[in-house]
């Protein structure tokens, strides 16, 4: 599994502005993860451990493809999704700046497309149990990311969530969303899942 992953931080960086799927990256038999060696990674790349969670197995095709990884998706107090790419085609480089400059003052782009309840409903804890409301905050940050992705959780996760923690104009809540195959997903379903990721185009 290791020789298969040592081109994929370039491709990362090359493609990381659009959605993609395992198998664009030459992953054909992706690790299953658990709680135990997601939080190992985690603690490796630096990360907070307190705010992960995972994709419920009946949304997980559907949330890869939509989002990058890494990724990063805002949302505001009330839920409502904030558009920080300036144009369609934008990468995901704009959080760099869009984080630290969030506050309470500003308006901003918040198209009729999702909302956090919504996104919340389709993740679920390290162990697969329904994830409880999250604390108030003025903004909510998700953060899409993987354990194979490697050393981009360093260039991109853990910096977004370093950004996030360190604004001193309004509270923002990091949600990290991990998107590596679960453990805890039904055996059949985490199966078809795989072979879906794993075939060839």
């Amino acid at each position: 599994m290791k020789n298969k992953l040592l081109f994929v931080p370039l491709l990362l960086i090359l493609a990381s502005c659009q959605p993609i799927l395992m198998k664009l990256y030459g992953i054909k038999n992706p690790d299953i993860e658990n709680d135990k060696s997601i939080i190992k990674k985690a603690l490796k790349y630096g990360l907070d451990t307190s705010n992960i969670v995972t994709v419920n197995s009946k949304e997980f095709l559907y949330v890869i493809t939509e989002q990058g990884i890494p990724n990063g998706a805002i949302y505001d107090r009330n839920g409502n999704y904030i558009e920080y790419r300036q144009t369609d085609t934008s990468c995901n480089a704009g959080l760099f700046q869009f984080i630290p400059a969030l506050n309470l003052v500003d308006k901003y782009n918040q198209p009729d497309s999702s909302n956090l309840k919504t996104e919340l409903s389709k993740f679920r804890d390290l162990k697969g149990n329904t994830l409880k409301q999250p604390e108030p905050a003025d903004y909510y940050l998700l953060i899409y990311w993987t354990v194979w992705a490697g050393k981009l959780n360093r260039d991109h996760v853990k910096i977004w969530e370093k950004l996030a923690r360190d604004n001193k104009n309004c509270k923002v809540k990091v949600i990290k969303v991990n998107l590596d195959i679960q453990e805890y997903w039904n055996e059949q379903e985490r199966d078809k899942i795989v072979r879906a990721i794993s075939k060839k185009k």
